[in-house]
């Protein structure tokens, strides 16, 4: 087989690939979020995400995390795999993408975790985010805490994004080096 379609066929498993990854991150991150506040699932995302009573647990969080992450994996692999094509021969492409997948996770995951320690330390019932509180929360701070988590984990993905690409160049120029 040429290299050529190898790479090709490598650029298109690519995107399941990061799905899965992203999925796989949002169902790790929200049992982390359900551990803080299983409010945050119960008033808010197991109704946002039609998940059936019987799964209004750590199974129906997972659920949550996978359903709302996997679309993030598409619109990184949108922007991200393509720029992957400047590196060169298949094998480098394949294992270095592999890698910006782990660094754009990590980096969201960090982020996330950052906003939720920084949370957890600074927020009390005087001073807390501006955020939409349903009915019946009881613990409004810790349904707030994950809230903050949740968005900067998003800040984080964008974040992650800019430091894959930033990864893919610097691989790439490295890899010429040596050609």
């Amino acid at each position: 087989m040429k290299p050529i379609f190898i790479k090709f066929i490598i650029f298109i498993l690519l995107f399941p690939i990061i799905c899965c990854m992203a999925g796989i991150y949002g169902f790790l991150h929200d049992q982390i979020s359900y551990s803080v506040s299983p409010e945050y699932f119960t008033h808010l995302k197991f109704s946002q995400f039609n998940i059936q009573n019987n799964l209004h647990n750590r199974i129906g969080a997972g659920l949550v995390g996978v359903l709302a992450t996997w679309w993030m994996g598409l619109i990184t692999g949108i922007i991200i795999i393509p720029i992957g094509l400047i590196i060169p021969k298949w094998q480098n492409y394949f294992k270095i993408m592999l890698k910006s997948f782990i660094y754009i996770s990590l980096t969201a995951l960090l982020t996330g975790i950052i906003a939720l320690i920084y949370g957890l330390d600074k927020y009390n019932i005087n001073n807390i985010p501006r955020f939409n509180i349903p009915e019946g929360v009881n613990n409004i701070v810790n349904f707030c805490v994950v809230a903050n988590m949740h968005t900067f984990s998003y800040i984080g993905g964008i974040i992650g994004i800019v430091i894959g690409i930033i990864y893919l160049i610097v691989m790439n120029m490295k890899i010429r080096q040596m050609i």
